[in-house]
């Protein structure tokens, strides 16, 4: 888990609708289920973290 596998699941969410649907359906309890699943291993802290990054470019 790391902010950079944070910023490659928003990439991800980004390209797939299905796939924030599904971030949504699951709940913070299941946060980090779904984006090991899609392939980008992540806490929430994480993509709090990534997206404070994203925030500054």
């Amino acid at each position: 888990m790391s902010v950079e596998n944070a910023e490659r699941f928003i990439r991800f969410m980004k390209d797939d609708e299905s796939l924030q649907q599904k971030i949504k359906a699951a709940g913070p309890e299941q946060f980090e289920q779904v984006s090991a699943e899609a392939g980008a291993s992540c806490t929430a802290y994480d993509f709090v973290c990534a997206v404070v990054d994203g925030l500054k470019k």
